[in-house]
């Protein structure tokens, strides 16, 4: 399974694109875009991160990484806007 770092050259043209976009930080938009780029959804304790990602990239409880069947249930994703 190949996973992105932060930092390769494609998270870091994305994470320029969604820092444009939306007025983020550099460093917020470099997670979100390594994020997007797996598909994958973002878990954070970080309320501002979460809120300013909303719509952008899945987001999930923190109980995913822990619970089996966190991310199984309907409720479990806020998923991007289209």
């Amino acid at each position: 399974m190949r996973v992105r770092l932060l930092g390769d050259r494609v998270s870091r043209r994305t994470a320029w694109r969604l820092a444009t976009e939306h007025v983020w930080s550099t460093a917020g938009a470099e997670v979100v875009a390594v994020v997007r780029l797996q598909a994958d959804a973002l878990v954070t304790v970080d309320r501002r991160l979460a809120a300013a990602a909303q719509g952008v990239v899945r987001l999930a409880p923190f109980d995913a990484l822990t619970t089996p069947d966190a991310l199984t249930t309907p409720d479990a994703l806020t998923t991007p806007d289209a």
